[in-house]
C-alpha cells in the first residue's frame, strides 16, 4: 500500500466532497487551515471550489476566490491581497509534458499579486505571475507574465489595454453563508 497516496486520497475527498459543501465559511476555513492551507482569515473561498495540494496554497488578507473554482496547489500558489477569482476560474501550478513517453508531471508555482482580478471561467496555468492591477478576462487562459496594470483577455490572452487604477483597493466581501 503507497500510504503517501492514499492520505493524500482521503484528504481530496474529504475537502472536495464534503468540506466545500458545507455552507458556512468558518468551518470550511477550519478544514483547509486543518489540511495545512495558509489562508487569512479575513479571505473567502467559495462553495463547490475544489482544492488540490492545500499545503502548496498561500491566500492573503480579504482576498475572495469564488464559488466552483479550482486552485490546484501542487507547485505552489501565492494569491496576495485583495484579489478577485470570479466564478468557475482555474489556477494550476502543474502540468504533463508533452513530448514525454511516460506523460510526466510538473511543478510550476503561480503568484498573483495585490489587486488583481481573475474574471469568470478564466484559467491560469503553471509558472504564471500576475503583476499588481492586472486583469484576466472572462474565458481566457493565461500562460506568463503579465505587466503591472494591464487587461489581457482571449484564448491565448494576450495585453489589451491599461486597467486605469493604480491605487490599491480593499475587497468588502464577507459572507458567512456562502
Amino acid at each position: 500500500m503507497d500510504w503517501p497516496f492514499l492520505k493524500m486520497d482521503i484528504q481530496y475527498i474529504l475537502l472536495n466532497r464534503i468540506v466545500c459543501k458545507i455552507p458556512s465559511w468558518h468551518v470550511r476555513l477550519f478544514f483547509y487551515r486543518l489540511c495545512g492551507m495558509k489562508i487569512h482569515e479575513s479571505a473567502r473561498i467559495g462553495i463547490n471550489t475544489v482544492i488540490v495540494s492545500p499545503r502548496g496554497i498561500e491566500i492573503g488578507i480579504r482576498s475572495v476566490i469564488n464559488d466552483n473554482c479550482v486552485i490546484d496547489g501542487s507547485g505552489g500558489v501565492y494569491i496576495g491581497n485583495d484579489v478577485s477569482i470570479s466564478a468557475f476560474s482555474k489556477v494550476y501550478s502543474c502540468s504533463h509534458k508533452t513530448d514525454s513517453p511516460i506523460f510526466e508531471y510538473f511543478t510550476n508555482p503561480v503568484e498573483i499579486k495585490d489587486n488583481v482580478w481573475i474574471a469568470a471561467n478564466a484559467m491560469i496555468l503553471d509558472g504564471t505571475v500576475l503583476n499588481e492591477f492586472s486583469v484576466i478576462g472572462a474565458n481566457s487562459c493565461f500562460k506568463g507574465v503579465t505587466e503591472k496594470g494591464y487587461i489581457y483577455y482571449g484564448n491565448p490572452a494576450k495585453k489589451m489595454k491599461k486597467r486605469n487604477l493604480d491605487k490599491k483597493y480593499a475587497i468588502d466581501f464577507h459572507p458567512h453563508f456562502r
